[in-house]
C-alpha cells in the first residue's frame, strides 16, 4: 500500500494505468486466485464446510441489504445510495483473500474465495440496482459469465477431479494468482494517494460509514458467534470478511452509474484507512 500510495504521489503511475491495471486485477489475476485457493492438498471431506461458508456469506449480505434500506433514510439520495453500497459491499476480494491467507493459510484463502461468491452475485443484482430507477434486462448475464464466477466454477472441478493437472499448468496459475496480493496493495495505496482531506464533503456521512462498516457489522457477526458457540474455519473467516472497508467498486460502480463517485471514493478512503487499526482486531478474534 505504502509503495502504491508514493508511486501515486511522485506520479510514477497516472489514472489510466491505475485503471488498467484493475481491471487486469479484477479479470485475471483475481480470477487465477479464486482458481489456485481450491487447493487439492484440502481433502474433499471440507466440502459441507464450504457449503456453510456459503451460507454465511448469503446470511450476513442479506442481514446487510436489510440494514442499509433502514439506516440512510435522513441523508441525501445520492449519498444514501453509496452508503448503502458500501455497508453491503465490502473489500472481501482485493484486501479479503490476502489477509484471509496470512490468517487461515490455504484453508482460509479457500473459505474466502466462497464468501465471494455470494458478493459477485448481489454485486451485479442488488448492488447496480441501488443506482438505476428501473431494472435493465439481461443483467443475469453478468452475474453467470463473471469471471469471478467462472473462475470458481473452474476451481471447485479441478479440486474434484479424481486427478491433478500437469505441474507445470498447476506452477502457471500459482504464478498468476499470486499476482493478486501485491496488485491489491498496490492498487489501494495509489487509490488513497488521490483523495485531498481539505475537500471532503460530508465528515458526518462518513462518520456514519465508519461505525457501520469497521465495527457494527463484525461486531454482530461476533456477536452471534458468541450466542450461538460458532466456532471453526467458516465463522471465523467470514467475521474476517465483515470486518474489511469498503469495496473499491463502490467507485468503479458509482463511476459508472452517474453516481457520486467523489463520495464514493472518500468513503473508500476512510475506511480503508481506518482498516489499518480494525482488521487486526477482529483479526486477533478469528486466529
Amino acid at each position: 500500500m505504502a509503495i502504491g500510495f508514493i508511486a501515486k504521489k511522485v506520479k510514477a503511475v497516472d489514472g489510466p494505468f491505475l485503471r488498467g491495471l484493475s481491471a487486469f486485477m479484477m479479470n485475471i489475476a483475481l480470477p487465477f486466485a479464486f482458481i489456485a485457493s481450491l487447493d487439492r492438498s484440502i481433502p474433499r471431506s471440507a466440502l459441507p464446510e464450504l457449503g456453510i461458508m456459503a451460507l454465511w456469506s448469503f446470511g450476513i449480505h442479506a442481514v446487510e441489504i436489510g440494514f442499509a434500506a433502514l439506516a440512510y433514510r435522513s441523508f441525501p439520495e445520492n449519498q444514501r445510495k453509496v452508503l448503502s453500497f458500501a455497508t453491503v459491499f465490502t473489500n472481501c476480494a482485493f484486501m479479503g483473500l490476502p489477509i484471509a491467507q496470512s490468517v487461515g493459510g490455504a484453508r482460509g484463502l479457500m473459505f474466502a474465495s466462497i464468501y465471494n461468491v455470494a458478493y459477485t452475485v448481489l454485486l451485479y443484482t442488488y448492488g447496480i440496482s441501488l443506482f438505476q430507477d428501473k431494472a435493465e434486462p439481461g443483467r443475469w448475464k453478468e452475474v453467470v459469465f463473471n469471471p469471478g464466477i467462472i473462475a470458481i466454477v473452474i476451481g471447485l472441478v479441478l479440486w474434484l477431479l479424481p486427478f491433478s493437472l500437469p505441474d507445470f499448468l498447476l506452477d502457471s496459475i500459482g504464478l498468476m494468482a499470486k499476482l493478486q496480493t501485491p496488485l491489491a496493495m498496490f492498487i489501494v495505496g495509489a487509490n488513497i494517494a488521490n483523495i485531498k482531506l481539505d475537500r471532503i464533503s460530508s465528515w458526518k456521512a462518513l462518520l456514519s460509514i465508519v461505525v457501520v462498516r469497521l465495527l457494527a457489522m463484525p461486531l454482530a457477526v461476533y456477536a452471534l458467534m458468541a450466542a450461538t458457540g460458532l466456532r471453526g474455519m467458516a465463522p471465523g473467516i467470514a467475521l474476517l470478511l465483515t470486518a474489511m472497508p469498503a469495496g473499491a467498486q463502490t467507485v468503479v460502480i458509482a463511476e459508472k452509474m452517474d453516481g457520486d463517485s467523489t463520495f464514493a471514493s472518500e468513503v473508500v478512503f476512510v475506511t480503508t484507512v481506518l482498516s489499518i487499526v480494525s482488521i487486526p482486531l477482529f483479526a486477533g478474534l478469528v486466529a
